[in-house]
């Protein structure tokens, strides 16, 4: 086993980001990460974005895990890993959200690397760029707590169903149109027509949602509404519930989204693997830019059914493999696992999301690591054997 790297194991030292969204109490008491400001904590990140990079004690130095990587790439993150991707090709989170993040959506890949081209070539560049880096963001959610969001658009016939009980002078014309054309150009024209509303006729708007909504929907879909103004008084993305699928997923069930897809995440703790990207166009629920036509241009105007969101393991004795059509990650989740051989050849990264975790090695190395705690494991490692009491993730490629 040669490299630069002294060991086979190396825990993560990570970056929690104090969104304003974020839960003050859930990181601490899911995964005792100390908060003693109590400032919202809402995102941990582990990986090599440069927005959050981990890092690695290495012979008593800390070192940022992008720069270790980058002295040997190819025994580091494997050669296959290497080639194609040239760093650590995706980003693990911890999320909680206390409130709901904007509504937003990730670009593909082709519109990312445009996108951020066409940027960098700006003589004034803008403060909040629309992308911060070429990737796409394809991404994995695994519920922690029951994890409540907003994702991919209703069945069109639901969406004018719920417009036309509001009878909104303003888009009349625009669902007229929608009813005449239930399809995908219909609810970009529906869509972008309630986004282009002024600020007065958006305020008018949301406030007749919010006091028709406990009259006009189930009391579950009303309760989100009004929770949502609360947050986000006179938002455009209040209406977000009568477009998007709202789901609850319970602790242990997943999902996952295609770049493309509209989404927030509503209120919950979750894990969240996603390609190594930061890119997001936001359509509401939020105090920042919005760029409609970037945002028309990166969303799918497709509905989506709940179920097809929802992502089914496979299980293999205490291994649950969650498959996605993405080459960028790979997730699974160990379950009490007495001892177990695991190969692979790429970097991964293990992190604890309960009990008590051991990762050994032939060489005699051993590391033990507590819920909330994560290690790096080079692709030359090549086998370690598992043992934990509680729930593991393993996110490779």
């Amino acid at each position: 086993m040669s490299s630069k790297l002294s060991r086979c194991f190396y825990q993560l030292d990570n970056r929690v980001k104090n969104y304003v969204w974020g839960s003050r109490t859930a990181l601490n008491q899911l995964f005792n990460i100390p908060n003693p400001d109590g400032q919202p904590q809402a995102e941990l990140w582990m990986g090599v974005h440069p927005a959050g990079v981990s890092t690695i004690n290495e012979l008593s130095q800390i070192k940022a895990l992008s720069d270790v990587i980058a002295e040997d790439k190819c025994r580091i993150l494997g050669t296959s890993t290497a080639e194609r991707f040239g760093d650590l090709p995706f980003l693990l989170k911890i999320l909680s959200a206390e409130s709901a993040l904007s509504i937003q959506v990730h670009p593909q890949k082709a519109q990312a690397e445009t996108g951020f081209w066409q940027q960098q070539r700006q003589p004034h560049r803008a403060a909040s760029p629309d992308y911060n880096d070429t990737n796409h963001k394809p991404e994995l959610v695994y519920a922690i707590t029951p994890f409540q969001a907003m994702n991919g658009f209703r069945e069109v016939d639901q969406i004018i169903a719920h417009f036309k009980i509001l009878d909104i002078p303003a888009i009349t014309a625009a669902l007229d149109a929608l009813i005449t054309q239930p399809n995908a150009d219909g609810l970009k024209l529906f869509f972008v027509t309630l986004m282009q509303l002024t600020p007065e006729l958006c305020q008018q708007v949301v406030r007749q949602l919010v006091s028709q909504a406990s009259a006009c929907f189930s009391p579950e879909l009303a309760t989100l509404i009004h929770n949502l103004n609360q947050s986000y008084p006179d938002d455009i993305g209040v209406f977000a519930p009568l477009l998007l699928n709202c789901i609850t997923l319970a602790p242990g069930e997943a999902m996952f989204l295609q770049p493309g897809t509209l989404h927030a995440y509503v209120k919950g703790t979750a894990i969240e693997v996603m390609a190594s990207s930061d890119n997001v166009l936001r359509a509401g629920l939020t105090s920042k830019k919005i760029n409609l036509s970037e945002l028309v241009l990166c969303t799918t105007f497709t509905s989506i059914k709940p179920n097809d969101l929802l992502l089914r393991p496979s299980q293999t004795q205490e291994c649950f493999n969650y498959s996605v059509p993405v080459d960028d990650f790979r997730f699974c989740i160990f379950s009490n696992v007495e001892s177990r051989a695991i190969t692979a050849d790429s970097a991964e990264i293990i992190l604890v999301i309960s009990g008590v975790a051991t990762l050994h090695h032939a060489s005699g190395e051993a590391l033990i690591l507590n819920a909330g705690q994560s290690a790096f494991i080079p692709a030359f490692v090549g086998q370690f054997t598992l043992t934990c009491s509680g729930k593991v993730c393993r996110v490779y490629c």
